[in-house]
């Protein structure tokens, strides 16, 4: 939190769980200080009347700096309320803070405007997908970690926006690499993606080279449990990616050394990769990419995923 002064109010709006734990924590903390919740915390849903929720407020706390006053669930409160809540914060308590949980909070409310001037808000939506590299690099920078090109995305396509998630797996990746400052791809296939013994980059190498038996065998050990067929789709999508990028750079007349280092493509890899990028032209790389969708389709208007990836795979090393 940017300014950990308590304020009067604060508002936690959105539907990522993760966040809003996080969020709520924080403003516990911020408002409390050392104060024991038990004896300083009131809580009320969205059906809350008006007048126990300020009546909470205006009592004084006892053995702390504040007393927090929590409506979760908050929307139906703030629709039957508006306008008091409006007249509250133009005078609020001096020892009592509101903090106030909907899914949505518009901005450009005379709400929404007062909470901006004396209070604080934190957008608990989950991040876009474009911006879901950009928050994993910010959570491994909390734990003096940088992560590298390769290993954010493969992260970001085999977790996708599950947050709580990416945490408990930064954690063990911090855990993992020790001392060592930079988190690699290499580390997070051995601690998040490696599944039933097996390194998805078996089955990246096997789609490289076109070795539909191996691709196979190897996809059958990935699909594990439930819901693992999404993420081996956002890892084939990852591979495909980086496959369009490196045709692209080379057609705009990019050294194959360049296009390489960039990628992260190294050592053996860099072989097979040349061998792929002279098989398929740029013209069989966008049909891979419907292949793609259409696989990610078939998923998930109910098909059954385990052919729909098998397709893929045999498809895509044709």
């Amino acid at each position: 939190m940017a300014d950990s002064s308590p304020k009067c109010v604060y508002v936690v709006f959105g539907s990522d769980a993760f966040l809003r734990d996080a969020y709520r924590r924080q403003v516990a903390e911020a408002v409390l200080g050392d104060g024991d919740p038990q004896l300083c915390v009131s809580r009320f849903d969205g059906e809350a009347e008006l007048a126990d929720v300020l009546d909470d407020l205006r009592t004084l706390p006892f053995l702390a700096p504040r007393r927090l006053v929590i409506v979760d669930a908050a929307d139906e409160f703030i629709t039957a309320h508006r306008s008091a809540l409006e007249d509250y914060l133009q005078h609020p308590s001096a020892t009592g803070t509101l903090l106030l949980c909907p899914k949505s909070f518009p901005a450009g409310t005379k709400l929404a405007k007062r909470v901006a001037v004396i209070g604080m808000t934190f957008d608990c939506r989950p991040p876009k997908a474009k911006d879901l590299p950009r928050w994993i690099a910010k959570r491994a920078a909390k734990d003096g970690k940088q992560m590298d090109r390769r290993a954010v995305d493969l992260l970001a396509q085999w977790l996708g926006p599950d947050l709580a998630r990416v945490d408990s797996e930064m954690t063990k990746l911090a855990l993992y690499v020790g001392d060592r400052p930079s988190v690699t791809a290499e580390d997070v296939s051995a601690v998040v993606v490696a599944t039933a013994d097996v390194s998805p980059w078996t089955l990246t190498d096997a789609l490289t080279t076109g070795d539909v038996p191996t691709g196979l065998a190897t996809l059958d050990k990935l699909l594990t449990k439930p819901g693992e067929e999404f993420r081996v789709l956002g890892l084939i999508g990852w591979h495909l990616r980086r496959v369009l990028k490196a045709k692209q750079m080379l057609i705009a007349g990019r050294r194959e050394a360049d296009v390489f280092s960039t990628l992260g493509i190294r050592y053996g890899g860099a072989q097979t990769m040349r061998r792929l990028l002279q098989r398929r032209s740029i013209g069989q790389v966008g049909r891979d990419f419907r292949e793609l969708i259409r696989t990610d389709l078939a998923m998930k208007t109910g098909r059954d995923a385990r052919a729909a990836l098998q397709r893929l795979v045999v498809a895509l090393c044709q």
